[in-house]
């Protein structure tokens, strides 16, 4: 599954990315936020998380974000989701790979392992 992610977003890359000036710099807050997300079991995005992390919905985003339309009482609102739940775990380790220094890595697995909660199993 791993090699058809990597696929998944080779493609997004490459034929999506033409329109971002900085490929590397978007796709790593894209996969921050994504970090968060499972840290905290969260797998809806609002407009405020989206702003947080200084992304704007795009054709690129788009290849990774799905736009779901939600209710509450009378108002409604744009929300963010990836496709699979599988899929912001895979970008958020890819992102923390390509920042997390590599004399630290071990470090980092190590605290996500001792989670008891199955964050980051």
């Amino acid at each position: 599954i791993t090699q058809l992610y990597c696929y998944f977003i080779y493609n997004i890359l490459r034929n999506h990315g033409r329109e971002i000036e900085s490929l590397r710099e978007v796709f790593l807050r894209l996969g921050q936020m994504a970090f968060t997300g499972v840290a905290e079991k969260n797998i809806v995005f609002t407009d405020e998380d989206l702003i947080k992390y200084n992304l704007q919905l795009s054709q690129f985003l788009s290849g990774f974000l799905m736009e779901l339309l939600e209710r509450e009482d009378s108002a409604q609102s744009v929300v963010c989701t990836f496709p699979h739940l599988t899929i912001q775990e895979f970008v958020a380790a890819l992102a923390k790979v390509l920042t997390v220094d590599p004399r630290n890595i071990v470090k980092f697995l190590s605290e996500a392992h001792s989670t008891t909660d199955g964050r980051f199993e």
